[in-house]
This record gives C-alpha cells, sequence and structure tokens, in this order.
C-alpha cells in the first residue's frame, strides 16, 4: 500500500507538474554570444574575437551589448577588399591586433537595441569610441559604417544572455589609420608591372627609393611603356633600354619620374616645377582635378591614378613615360671609350670625322686595334701610315666609308638571315643576322663577327667587329 500511496503521489506530482507546463511553458535560456555565433555558422567571427585576449570574456560578461556580427562571407569580401589570403594576412593589413580590436569593437553597441527598438535613423555610440548609423525602413535594417559603406541586417533580433545579435552582410570599417604600402608593394598593387622591371634593372634603385626620406613618383602604368617601344621601334624593355644608351641612362629616365618631396594633388599649385632625381626640373601642371606632368620634350602626360599614400610619400599612376634630356656620346667620344685608337688615327688622317658626326644617322662596324693589326701584316706593312702609302688614301677613305650605312641599325632591327646594305663607300655590305649573332661580309667574301653590339651614339649606333672589311679597291 505503501508503495501504492508512493506512485501514486509520484504520478500526481509529476500529472502536477506537466499541467503546469502545458499551461506555462518554462523560459528558455537565452544562448551566450559564443553559443548564438556558432549556431549561426559566424566561424571567422569567432576567430577574429578569439585574436584578441579577453575580448571574448569582455563581451560575454557585458551587462548590455547588440552586435552586429558579419557573416563568413562578409569576411571573405573583406580578405578580397584588402588583398589578405588569410584573416591573420587581413589583421597584418588592417595594422596590427589594435586596429583589429577597433573594427570588431566598432560591431559592437553597449545597450540592448532590438529592431522594434528602431526609429528611422539612429546614431550609436558603439565600444570603439566611433558612432554608427543604423536605418530602419519597414523590415529591413541597414548599417552604415565610416566609410559611408552600408551593410544590410540579413537576421534580426537573435536574443542573448545579455543582449541582441543582428546578422549583417559586411564588415564594418571604423576610422582608422591603415598601414601604408611601400612603393614596390603599391606598384604591385596597381599592375606596374613594367616599372617594376625597369626599377630592378638598376642596380640599388629599388632600395634607394624605398630608403628615401620623402618622395613623389610619378608612375607610368603598363600601357605608357608600351606605347614608348612602340616610339622607339623596339620590341622590349631590353631593347628600349639600349636604344636609350643603356642602364646608366634608364637610371636617369626612371629618377625623372622621382620627386624628392612629397607632393600630393592637394598640395600643387596650378603650375608647380619640381627638381627630380633624375637631376632635371619636372612641370607639374593642375587645372580643377586634372593634374599633369611635362618632360624635356614638351610631351605631356596626365595623372590617371592620383594620391596613392606610400610609406614615404605619394604616387601619382602617369599614362606616358616621361623622358628628360639623355646624353649620349659621339662616335668619336664612343670610339675613344671602346680604345679603337688605330680607327681614329685612320678617320683623322681620312678627314672623316666631321663627315661621320654631323650625318643625320649613322651605323658604324667598327674594327679593333687587333683588326687593323690583321689588315697591315695582309699588306705587308707596319703602320698606318705606310699603308696609306701603299693603297693610297682615297682606297683608305673608301674603306673606312665602307663601314659606315647612312641609317641606324641596333642588332634586333636587322631581319634574320643575310641582307645587303648600302654603305657610303658606294657599294653594299652583306649584314646576316642569325638570332642574336651579327656578321658582316666584304666584297671578297670575308666574313667577320660583331663582338660588341649596339653601342648608342647621338646620331646611331656602333658595332665593334674583328676584321676591317673590304670595298672594291682601285
Amino acid at each position: 500500500m505503501k508503495n501504492f500511496l508512493k506512485y501514486l503521489l509520484t504520478g500526481s506530482l509529476l500529472f502536477a507538474i506537466y499541467s503546469c507546463n502545458e499551461d506555462e511553458p518554462m523560459p528558455q535560456i537565452a544562448p551566450s554570444l559564443t553559443q548564438a555565433a556558432n549556431s549561426a555558422g559566424l566561424t571567422t567571427l569567432l576567430a577574429a574575437v578569439e585574436a584578441i585576449p579577453g575580448l571574448g570574456t569582455a563581451l560575454t560578461s557585458a551587462p548590455a551589448i547588440t552586435v552586429f556580427a558579419p557573416t563568413n562571407q562578409a569576411f571573405a569580401d573583406a580578405l578580397t577588399a584588402f588583398g589578405a589570403t588569410d584573416l591573420p594576412d587581413l589583421v597584418a593589413k588592417l595594422g596590427g591586433a589594435q586596429n583589429l580590436e577597433t573594427v570588431l569593437g566598432f560591431h559592437v553597441v553597449p545597450a540592448v537595441a532590438f529592431s522594434g527598438d528602431l526609429a528611422a535613423t539612429n546614431t550609436f555610440t558603439t565600444l570603439s569610441g566611433q558612432s554608427l548609423t543604423v536605418n530602419a525602413s519597414g523590415g529591413n535594417v541597414t548599417v552604415v559604417d565610416a566609410a559611408g559603406n552600408t551593410a544590410n541586417v540579413v537576421t534580426p533580433n537573435v536574443e542573448i544572455q545579455n543582449g541582441v545579435v543582428h546578422v549583417i552582410n559586411r564588415v564594418l570599417l571604423p576610422e582608422i589609420d591603415l598601414p601604408k604600402p611601400n612603393l614596390v608593394e603599391a606598384a604591385t598593387d596597381a599592375g606596374l608591372t613594367t616599372l617594376l622591371s625597369a626599377v630592378t634593372a638598376v642596380d640599388g634603385l629599388p632600395e634607394a627609393l624605398l630608403g628615401a626620406e620623402a618622395i613623389t613618383v610619378f608612375a607610368p602604368r603598363n600601357e605608357a611603356f608600351a606605347a614608348a617601344l612602340e616610339a622607339f621601334n623596339v620590341d622590349n624593355l631590353d631593347q628600349l633600354v639600349i636604344k636609350i644608351g643603356g642602364i646608366e641612362n634608364l637610371e636617369t629616365v626612371l629618377g625623372f619620374h622621382v620627386v624628392p618631396a612629397v607632393a600630393f594633388s592637394t598640395d600643387l599649385a596650378a603650375t608647380n616645377s619640381f627638381p627630380t632625381l633624375g637631376g632635371q626640373n619636372l612641370t607639374v601642371t593642375k587645372n580643377g582635378n586634372t593634374v599633369t606632368v611635362t618632360d624635356a620634350n614638351g610631351v605631356a602626360a596626365t595623372v590617371v591614378a592620383a594620391d596613392v599614400a606610400i610609406e614615404n610619400g605619394v604616387v601619382h599612376v602617369i599614362d606616358k613615360v616621361l623622358l628628360p634630356e639623355l646624353t649620349l656620346p659621339t662616335v668619336v667620344e664612343a670610339a675613344t671609350a671602346a680604345e679603337l685608337t688605330v680607327l681614329l688615327d685612320a678617320v683623322t688622317a681620312a678627314n672623316l670625322g666631321g663627315a661621320l658626326l654631323e650625318a643625320e644617322a649613322i651605323t658604324v662596324f667598327a674594327p679593333t686595334n687587333a683588326a687593323f693589326a690583321a689588315l697591315l701584316a695582309a699588306q705587308e706593312v707596319t703602320s698606318l701610315g705606310a699603308l696609306i702609302t701603299k693603297i693610297g688614301a682615297a682606297n683608305v677613305s673608301k674603306v673606312l666609308r665602307f663601314h659606315v650605312v647612312p641609317a641606324t641599325a641596333f642588332s634586333f632591327d636587322l631581319a634574320e638571315g643575310p641582307q645587303s646594305v648600302p654603305t657610303l663607300a658606294g657599294e653594299n655590305l652583306t649584314v646576316t643576322r642569325t638570332g642574336n649573332n651579327v656578321t658582316v661580309t666584304d666584297i671578297a667574301g670575308t666574313t667577320y663577327n660583331v663582338t660588341i653590339a649596339n653601342v648608342a651614339i647621338k646620331n646611331g649606333v656602333v658595332h665593334v667587329i674583328d676584321g676591317v672589311v673590304l670595298p672594291t679597291l682601285e
């Protein structure tokens, strides 16, 4: 009996409890912020919060909060916008953990605001100390960040133990000092690959620019370099460097694009003259929002992307390559530098120096001293004077003029295979290009090699050869 009564009492109690549960359901316990974020699959947000020591605990223990919680896709979009590969990379691009904490705090209001509590326009002070604008219209809620970007609330009113979560489709950005890229990073981000190749070709130049105290760079875009290649009738940057006179002149050209001071477009007067690292002044003109840069030849380039801040200054992207005044040697200076002393003596003896210097365009196949020594031996004489005596001054002059083509032909300008080219001697010289190798063949069929190609001079080009080519002699 006692057992029966016990079961009866127990059953009655259970029934009473069940009846109470039916009449008045037990209140549900709201999840914590962490539990709600996990349930909503906001794993990237949770990882970001965990990256700041103590932040998770501070949020869950706060007396009242409203959290605008970005989805994983919102964080993925932020990675793309910042060019980041993952969350740690994004933190680095934001400027470190301190800025990440500011960003996360900008998503949290220290008060409870369900969507039904909102006015049409609301301004809330966030945990970051900055204000956030929240707009409500009908059933839609949007949040506007410091940059004016708008996020949509995609899941509102997720109640948590100490407030409410609204899931949003964008990461909100407060006002923060983002780390500035260096020049190389900015050029890479802007896709200025040809400029980077040109700068890298000059030993020490990247380090000098990165280490400079303050610079303004007028940076030609790839299309500007493509136009320069076309203007110089070359196929690539290497050929362009050869035609302008080598790496030293390339450094002058690149330096002509760099001002050793910081000048944002807002700092400019209507007309400005700036000294450059190339040692020559650059004219910069501002007309309204249009900025142009004029080079030594009077050619104007337009700034197509202004005010890209970098660690030590600013970059303005331009649509043309700027050209300073370049120094190229004369044919005499080039021969002197190459120590072609016998050739110089022969030119002087034949009184051809003036004609070569004054010619509009020439290609000179310049024999080495050893080449002249071989010719003297073949003619069984021991000096240039003796050669002139033996074959005559007119023939010596004709020999020299047979080495000069009245047009400019760098090795890469030549067609593949043999070609017959006119010379100042009135007879044609056979020039053959085989890949990167060039040979010259004279009237007798004797062939010599170009040993040093493409020495740019003021009015053409010099190629050093290992033999003296002979025309028909009188």
